[in-house]
């Protein structure tokens, strides 16, 4: 290692030595570098960046160029002295420890803006400091240097904190400013949606005065000007919004002069008291004239915040049609009433769930109680004979099954404890359904047909009697009829011919009609029997067919058969109910009109016969009577057809001997269809 002295001049002309030390600078090296370490030291002298250089523990300044020797308020003859000796008042200060940790490890060592106290023209003063101790190494990394380089950063720092509180107090404003424009911008939120509710409001109160069943309209001020008029209320006016909307309510409205209406919205307004009306009748407008209207009205005062009353609300239901209809019920519950009492039928009243029975004053009459009575169920069942009694119970409960039609039809005898009289009733009602399809009342009538039975039973003895007496000279005149057919059988008169036929004709359907009212006097005494014998259905169905083909020419008729089918039942009986549908079709039917008569096997063991009409059709209250002995239909079209109202109820007693059922569907002016269904086979 060589030591290289050189000497610098400083402005002051006073002569200063310093020397470098250089790491294995060899004899060569010297010569050919020294220009080269001239110049550095020259321009470490001349660097405005304070440098100094240190070596040892006690760090020795073997160098330090203007700028360091100005940053430590000192002059070059501390160069050569020992750091502390040379700035004593870095005493106490940390420079000395981190240059020797520097020396000892060989790390360097940087700081920014470090504070170091120092006297400068003998004043202390505290500076900040940007600085770097650097050791320099020899080949075994053993410090034989420390370059120490400075940069004073007192004033940078301070503008530095001057601009740090400047942004402190910028970002502190800004956050202000931030807070303040996020609380009037929540406020402004607030404030819209406030404004946005309010609107929403309106818009949904105006939808619903919009919407509602009922007309609503709203008058502002004394003058009654219309503000909001609903649909509702615009058409029971007769008016289009136009009309009436920014106009006085008394000068859109022409047509309440001389009606009330006016008058009491002047009151509301002045004495802040509602105005309500029910059943209310106005005259309203009405294409180019004026209607007669019942209505529900209320005419509400409105107020202000303040209590004053602003204008005026109207709320108007039109009531026309309800209380018309309810008008009309009143009347025909009132003609109900005394058809009731004129017909003297007795109503009654059967809830199952609660088995409330009630009924009017004539049905307790019969049953022995007075009016001012209490009647239920038990004490009706009590005064029915007994041995109807339970045909009664079971008729209500098969009324009352879900699978039944909900009619409800028997006669019955009761006998009360008061006047020991017996009466004979017939019941007629009809089960009244909830909305899940169960029975909620059992409503009807009855009629005490005693006298009517009667007088059938009188009938009846009378028709017997003279179908008896008339069967024996009948029997004659068919038999004198028939002689003078086979006489003029030879001769060639046909009208003869034609008369006799004629004769004969009405004398079997005279005799026909004598076996009808001698079979309703022996299915009252109980000797109609049934004779059921095995025979083919079709062959009879084809002798019927011919029989009306050839004695029917003024309709059409189409038998359609289905085959083959052996039937146990009373062929002539069957006959006898075939012949009377095929009669009714006939007379009921205008001529030309088609009638069809088939029969078809449905289910495993039944026979369905069907007759079918196009003719005057039966209304639907006949039809529940249509099958009662002596009924004949209340049509005015059908009162010059002959008949004593038998046939169809021996119809469906035969067809009732034999186990089957017989029905009826009709429209007036369309035509009927009676089908009547009968087991194949003899279930007993």
């Amino acid at each position: 290692m060589f030591i290289v002295f050189h000497r610098l001049y400083f402005e002051d002309n006073k002569e200063t030595f310093i020397y470098l030390c250089h790491n294995m600078i060899t004899q060569e090296d010297l010569s050919e570098k020294s220009f080269s370490q001239d110049l550095i030291i020259q321009a470490l002298v001349s660097s405005p960046a304070p440098t100094s250089i240190y070596s040892g523990e006690d760090m020795v300044i073997h160098f330090a160029n203007e700028g360091m020797l100005a940053l430590w308020g000192k002059d070059a003859s501390v160069i050569g002295k020992p750091l502390m000796e040379a700035i004593p008042e870095l005493e106490g200060q940390p420079f000395l420890e981190l240059l020797r940790e520097v020396w000892r490890s060989g790390k360097t060592y940087s700081v920014h803006e470090a504070p170091a106290k120092l006297i400068k023209n003998g004043v202390e003063t505290l500076d900040y400091f940007d600085y770097e101790y650097k050791a320099l190494t020899d080949q075994n990394n053993k410090t034989w240097c420390i370059l120490n380089t400075a940069l004073e950063v007192t004033s940078r720092r301070e503008f530095l904190q001057q601009i740090r509180e400047k942004e402190e107090r910028e970002n502190a404003l800004n956050e202000e400013m931030a807070a303040t424009l996020e609380e009037l911008t929540s406020t402004n939120e607030e404030l819209n949606n406030s404004m946005k509710q309010l609107a929403d409001s309106r818009e949904y109160i105006r939808t619903i005065i919009e919407q509602a069943p009922v007309g609503i309209a709203m008058l502002k001020g004394p003058e009654h000007v219309i503000e909001i008029a609903n649909p509702s209320i615009l058409s029971i006016w007769g008016r289009t919004e136009s009309e009436v909307i920014g106009y006085a309510h008394e000068s859109a409205r022409p047509e309440l002069r001389g009606q009330p209406v006016n008058e009491w919205l002047k009151k509301v307004y002045e004495s802040g008291k509602p105005k309500i009306n029910t059943e209310f009748t106005v005259k309203l407008k009405h294409n180019d004239g004026l209607r007669e209207a019942i209505v529900n009205s209320i005419y509400q005062p409105i107020f202000t915040d303040r209590g004053d009353i602003s204008g005026v609300l109207i709320i108007i239901e039109e009531i026309t049609e309800q209380v018309l209809a309810r008008r009309k019920n009143e009347n025909d519950q009132q003609m109900l009433a005394l058809a009731i009492d004129a017909g003297e039928l007795a109503t009654f009243y059967y809830q199952p769930a609660t088995n409330l029975f009630s009924g009017n004053n004539l049905l307790k009459n019969w049953f022995g109680l007075s009016s001012e009575e209490h009647l239920d169920l038990s004490i009706a069942l009590a005064a029915i004979l007994p041995e109807d009694r339970d045909r009664v119970t079971a008729a209500i409960s098969n009324s009352l099954d879900k699978n039944s039609d909900g009619h409800y039809y028997i006669e019955y005898r009761i006998q009360n404890k008061t006047d020991k009289k017996i009466r004979l009733l017939q019941a007629n009602g009809r089960v009244f359904y909830d909305q899940e399809g169960n029975p909620q009342s059992l409503n009807g009538t009855l009629r005490d047909i005693t006298k009517q039975k009667k007088e059938e039973e009188r009938k009846d003895d009378f028709m017997g009697m003279v179908s008896h007496e008339l069967k024996t000279p009948l029997t004659s005149l068919k038999a004198y009829i028939q002689i003078l057919q086979r006489l003029e059988a030879g001769a060639e008169n046909s009208k003869q011919q034609n008369i006799l036929e004629k004769c004969l004709k009405q004398t079997d359907y005279m005799n026909s009609m004598i076996n009808g009212f001698l079979n309703v006097s022996r299915l009252d005494s109980g000797q109609l029997h049934i004779e059921k014998t095995p025979f083919d259905f079709q062959i009879l169905f084809s002798e019927i067919e011919d029989e009306v083909l050839s004695t029917n020419h003024t309709r059409t008729f189409i038998f359609s058969p289905s085959g083959s089918i052996i039937v146990q039942a009373d062929r002539e009986k069957i006959s006898q109910v075939l012949h009377n549908l095929i009669g009714n079709a006939i007379k009921y039917s205008p001529v030309g009109t088609m009638i069809n008569v088939e029969y078809v096997i449905i289910g495993e063991n039944s026979l369905k016969i069907t007759v079918q009409d196009q003719g005057i059709g039966i209304s639907e209250e006949d039809q529940q009577r249509i099958f009662d002995r002596y009924y004949r239909v209340k049509d005015m079209n059908s009162r010059s057809i002959a008949g004593f109202g038998i046939g169809l109820y021996l119809c469906k007693e035969i067809i009732e001997l034999h186990s089957g059922s017989i029905e009826v569907k009709s429209s007036k002016n369309v035509g009927t269809e009676f089908s009547v269904v009968i087991p194949i086979k003899d279930i007993n």
